[in-house]
């Protein structure tokens, strides 16, 4: 351990950065959508959620991606590796069965045409 040079200060930054607007924009963009009384029981779609049906879980995992490089330690890669692994095996099934349910017409379009965690991979 020791001090980070630049490129490792930078690469933390942009992904921190980058984390945390998916995650906040996104959920900004959804608020605003569903604050419309014409989007009353419509499943939001559009903004960053046309990229990832959860770029919100997707900015978190990058978010601590780059807390874990600014850490200095290799070691704390863990805690994104698990977000990940806890939101793509768990969390995201688990709320896009309620989500399925939910929106029974406009769920079978978004599911095939929108990937559902990282966007344009899976």
């Amino acid at each position: 351990q020791g001090a980070m040079n630049n490129v490792e200060v930078v690469i933390s930054f942009i992904f921190y950065f980058v984390g945390s607007w998916l995650n906040s924009w996104s959920e900004l963009q959804r608020k605003w959508w569903k604050a419309r009384p014409e989007n009353k029981g419509h499943c939001y779609m559009l903004g960053l959620f046309s990229l990832s049906r959860n770029i919100n879980y997707f900015g978190d995992v990058v978010l601590f991606g780059g807390w874990a490089i600014a850490s200095g330690c290799w070691w704390n890669v863990w805690i994104p590796v698990t977000m990940a692994a806890m939101f793509y095996f768990y969390h995201i099934p688990d709320k896009e069965k309620y989500l399925r349910d939910r929106y029974k017409s406009e769920w079978p379009n978004y599911v095939a045409t929108t990937k559902s965690f990282i966007p344009f991979l899976c």
